[in-house]
Protein backbone atom coordinates (compact mmCIF):
# COMPACT_ATOMS: atom_id res chain seq x y z
CA UNK A 1 0.00 0.00 0.00
CA UNK A 2 1.38 3.37 -1.01
CA UNK A 3 1.54 6.21 1.44
CA UNK A 4 -0.60 8.45 -0.81
CA UNK A 5 -3.56 6.05 -0.61
CA UNK A 6 -3.20 5.12 3.07
CA UNK A 7 -6.21 7.28 4.00
CA UNK A 8 -8.34 6.33 1.01
CA UNK A 9 -10.93 3.64 1.65
CA UNK A 10 -13.20 1.53 -0.51
CA UNK A 11 -16.13 0.41 1.64
CA UNK A 12 -18.19 -2.50 0.34
CA UNK A 13 -21.63 -3.82 1.01
CA UNK A 14 -21.56 -7.63 1.05
CA UNK A 15 -24.77 -9.28 -0.21
CA UNK A 16 -25.40 -8.49 -3.85
CA UNK A 17 -22.06 -6.71 -4.13
CA UNK A 18 -19.31 -9.22 -3.32
CA UNK A 19 -21.26 -12.48 -3.06
CA UNK A 20 -24.64 -14.20 -3.26
CA UNK A 21 -25.13 -16.38 -0.19
CA UNK A 22 -28.89 -16.86 -0.62
CA UNK A 23 -28.68 -20.59 -1.36
CA UNK A 24 -26.87 -21.52 1.87
CA UNK A 25 -28.77 -18.92 3.89
CA UNK A 26 -32.07 -20.35 2.65
CA UNK A 27 -31.03 -23.85 3.72
CA UNK A 28 -30.00 -22.54 7.14
CA UNK A 29 -33.30 -20.76 7.70
CA UNK A 30 -35.38 -23.72 6.49
CA UNK A 31 -33.51 -26.06 8.86
CA UNK A 32 -34.11 -23.68 11.75
CA UNK A 33 -37.77 -23.21 10.89
CA UNK A 34 -38.22 -26.98 10.85
CA UNK A 35 -36.58 -27.33 14.29
CA UNK A 36 -38.96 -24.71 15.71
CA UNK A 37 -42.05 -26.08 14.00
CA UNK A 38 -42.50 -23.09 11.70
CA UNK A 39 -44.57 -24.07 8.66
CA UNK A 40 -42.61 -22.09 6.10
CA UNK A 41 -40.10 -23.12 3.45
CA UNK A 42 -38.06 -20.49 1.67
CA UNK A 43 -36.98 -20.83 -1.93
CA UNK A 44 -33.63 -19.37 -2.97
CA UNK A 45 -35.52 -16.71 -4.95
CA UNK A 46 -37.52 -15.60 -1.91
CA UNK A 47 -34.41 -15.60 0.26
CA UNK A 48 -32.62 -13.43 -2.31
CA UNK A 49 -35.37 -10.80 -1.96
CA UNK A 50 -34.61 -10.65 1.78
CA UNK A 51 -30.87 -10.08 1.35
CA UNK A 52 -29.64 -6.69 2.54
CA UNK A 53 -32.41 -6.24 5.10
CA UNK A 54 -31.74 -6.37 8.82
CA UNK A 55 -32.61 -9.59 10.65
CA UNK A 56 -35.50 -7.97 12.59
CA UNK A 57 -36.94 -6.64 9.31
CA UNK A 58 -36.80 -10.12 7.78
CA UNK A 59 -38.52 -11.50 10.88
CA UNK A 60 -41.34 -8.97 10.56
CA UNK A 61 -41.88 -10.00 6.94
CA UNK A 62 -41.58 -13.78 7.31
CA UNK A 63 -42.86 -14.37 10.86
CA UNK A 64 -45.37 -11.56 11.53
CA UNK A 65 -47.77 -13.73 13.54
CA UNK A 66 -45.18 -15.13 15.97
CA UNK A 67 -44.85 -13.43 19.36
CA UNK A 68 -41.77 -11.19 19.46
CA UNK A 69 -39.76 -13.07 22.09
CA UNK A 70 -40.19 -16.42 20.31
CA UNK A 71 -39.61 -14.78 16.93
CA UNK A 72 -36.29 -13.41 18.17
CA UNK A 73 -35.34 -16.86 19.48
CA UNK A 74 -36.05 -18.37 16.05
CA UNK A 75 -34.18 -15.59 14.25
CA UNK A 76 -31.16 -16.10 16.52
CA UNK A 77 -31.16 -19.83 15.68
CA UNK A 78 -31.38 -18.97 11.96
CA UNK A 79 -28.35 -16.67 12.24
CA UNK A 80 -26.28 -19.21 14.16
CA UNK A 81 -27.03 -21.90 11.56
CA UNK A 82 -26.39 -19.41 8.76
CA UNK A 83 -22.93 -18.51 10.07
CA UNK A 84 -22.13 -22.19 10.59
CA UNK A 85 -23.05 -23.15 7.02
CA UNK A 86 -21.31 -20.18 5.44
CA UNK A 87 -18.10 -21.00 7.31
CA UNK A 88 -18.33 -24.51 5.86
CA UNK A 89 -19.58 -23.82 2.33
CA UNK A 90 -19.23 -20.10 1.61
CA UNK A 91 -21.33 -18.26 -0.95
CA UNK A 92 -21.08 -17.57 -4.67
CA UNK A 93 -18.62 -14.77 -5.44
CA UNK A 94 -19.60 -12.41 -8.21
CA UNK A 95 -17.49 -12.52 -11.34
CA UNK A 96 -14.14 -10.77 -10.83
CA UNK A 97 -14.26 -10.57 -7.02
CA UNK A 98 -11.84 -13.44 -6.38
CA UNK A 99 -9.02 -11.91 -8.40
CA UNK A 100 -9.73 -8.19 -8.15
CA UNK A 101 -10.41 -7.79 -4.42
CA UNK A 102 -6.80 -8.73 -3.52
CA UNK A 103 -5.56 -6.49 -6.34
CA UNK A 104 -7.57 -3.54 -5.03
CA UNK A 105 -6.20 -4.20 -1.54
CA UNK A 106 -2.75 -3.51 -2.92
CA UNK A 107 -3.84 0.01 -3.86
CA UNK A 108 -6.46 1.06 -1.32
CA UNK A 109 -7.63 0.14 2.15
CA UNK A 110 -10.71 -2.08 1.88
CA UNK A 111 -13.62 -2.27 4.32
CA UNK A 112 -17.02 -3.96 4.57
CA UNK A 113 -20.21 -2.55 6.12
CA UNK A 114 -23.33 -4.72 6.03
CA UNK A 115 -26.75 -4.96 7.72
CA UNK A 116 -26.01 -8.44 9.04
CA UNK A 117 -25.48 -10.32 12.27
CA UNK A 118 -22.08 -10.64 13.93
CA UNK A 119 -20.15 -13.53 12.41
CA UNK A 120 -21.58 -13.17 8.90
CA UNK A 121 -18.85 -10.96 7.46
CA UNK A 122 -16.27 -13.12 9.24
CA UNK A 123 -17.70 -16.16 7.42
CA UNK A 124 -17.16 -14.43 4.09
CA UNK A 125 -13.61 -13.40 4.96
CA UNK A 126 -12.61 -16.76 6.41
CA UNK A 127 -14.10 -19.11 3.82
CA UNK A 128 -12.98 -17.16 0.78
CA UNK A 129 -9.58 -16.16 2.17
CA UNK A 130 -10.08 -12.38 2.13
CA UNK A 131 -9.28 -11.68 5.79
CA UNK A 132 -5.80 -10.49 4.82
CA UNK A 133 -7.24 -8.06 2.25
CA UNK A 134 -9.87 -6.28 4.37
CA UNK A 135 -8.65 -3.76 6.93
CA UNK A 136 -11.81 -3.49 9.02
CA UNK A 137 -15.54 -4.24 8.92
CA UNK A 138 -18.71 -3.39 10.79
CA UNK A 139 -22.34 -4.48 10.99
CA UNK A 140 -25.58 -3.74 12.78
CA UNK A 141 -25.23 -7.03 14.68
CA UNK A 142 -22.17 -5.68 16.52
CA UNK A 143 -23.01 -2.00 16.96
CA UNK A 144 -26.80 -1.79 16.77
CA UNK A 145 -26.26 1.06 14.29
CA UNK A 146 -27.66 1.23 10.80
CA UNK A 147 -25.52 1.30 7.70
CA UNK A 148 -24.91 5.04 7.31
CA UNK A 149 -23.77 5.30 10.92
CA UNK A 150 -21.54 2.23 10.56
CA UNK A 151 -19.97 3.72 7.43
CA UNK A 152 -19.14 6.86 9.41
CA UNK A 153 -17.83 4.72 12.25
CA UNK A 154 -15.48 2.85 9.90
CA UNK A 155 -14.22 6.13 8.46
CA UNK A 156 -13.59 7.67 11.87
CA UNK A 157 -12.03 4.55 13.35
CA UNK A 158 -9.61 4.21 10.44
CA UNK A 159 -8.89 7.89 9.83
CA UNK A 160 -10.15 7.88 6.25
CA UNK A 161 -9.86 11.21 4.46
CA UNK A 162 -11.60 9.92 1.33
CA UNK A 163 -13.89 6.95 0.70
CA UNK A 164 -16.56 5.53 -1.60
CA UNK A 165 -19.27 3.01 -0.82
CA UNK A 166 -20.02 0.18 -3.27
CA UNK A 167 -23.43 -1.45 -2.86
CA UNK A 168 -26.37 -2.81 -4.80
CA UNK A 169 -29.54 -1.28 -3.29
CA UNK A 170 -31.20 2.11 -3.06
CA UNK A 171 -30.89 1.84 0.71
CA UNK A 172 -27.12 1.46 0.24
CA UNK A 173 -27.10 4.66 -1.81
CA UNK A 174 -28.97 6.61 0.88
CA UNK A 175 -26.61 5.22 3.54
CA UNK A 176 -23.54 6.36 1.59
CA UNK A 177 -25.01 9.81 1.07
CA UNK A 178 -25.94 10.12 4.74
CA UNK A 179 -22.30 9.38 5.53
CA UNK A 180 -21.23 12.08 3.06
CA UNK A 181 -19.43 9.88 0.55
CA UNK A 182 -20.01 8.91 -3.12
CA UNK A 183 -21.93 5.76 -3.99
CA UNK A 184 -21.23 3.20 -6.72
CA UNK A 185 -24.20 1.03 -7.69
CA UNK A 186 -23.32 -2.63 -8.28
CA UNK A 187 -26.18 -3.02 -10.76
CA UNK A 188 -25.46 -6.75 -11.22
CA UNK A 189 -26.68 -7.34 -7.65
CA UNK A 190 -30.13 -7.61 -6.05
CA UNK A 191 -31.19 -3.94 -6.12
CA UNK A 192 -32.81 -2.62 -9.31
CA UNK A 193 -34.91 0.26 -10.55
CA UNK A 194 -33.17 3.35 -9.17
CA UNK A 195 -30.74 5.93 -10.52
CA UNK A 196 -27.32 6.33 -8.93
CA UNK A 197 -24.56 8.79 -9.72
CA UNK A 198 -22.15 5.99 -10.61
CA UNK A 199 -22.81 2.37 -11.61
CA UNK A 200 -20.98 -0.78 -12.68
CA UNK A 201 -22.58 -3.72 -14.48
CA UNK A 202 -19.71 -6.03 -13.47
CA UNK A 203 -17.25 -6.04 -10.59
CA UNK A 204 -14.53 -6.02 -13.26
CA UNK A 205 -15.47 -2.41 -14.11
CA UNK A 206 -14.72 -1.20 -10.59
CA UNK A 207 -10.94 -0.54 -10.73
CA UNK A 208 -11.24 1.82 -13.70
CA UNK A 209 -14.14 3.74 -12.13
CA UNK A 210 -12.28 4.03 -8.82
CA UNK A 211 -9.24 5.45 -10.58
CA UNK A 212 -11.47 8.10 -12.16
CA UNK A 213 -13.42 8.99 -8.99
CA UNK A 214 -10.50 9.11 -6.61
CA UNK A 215 -8.46 11.36 -8.89
CA UNK A 216 -11.20 13.99 -9.02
Amino acid sequence: MTENNSKTGIIFDLDGTLWDSSYQVGIAWNLSFKRYGVDLELTQERMAVMMGRTVPEIGEILLPDIELERRNEILHACCVEENRRLNLYGGVLFDGVEELLPALAGRYELFIVSNCQDGYIQSFLNYHGFAKNVTDFECIGRTGLHKGDNIRLIMERNGLAKAVYVGDTERDMHSAHSAGIPFIHASYGFGKGFAAEHAISSFRELPELLDKLLKE
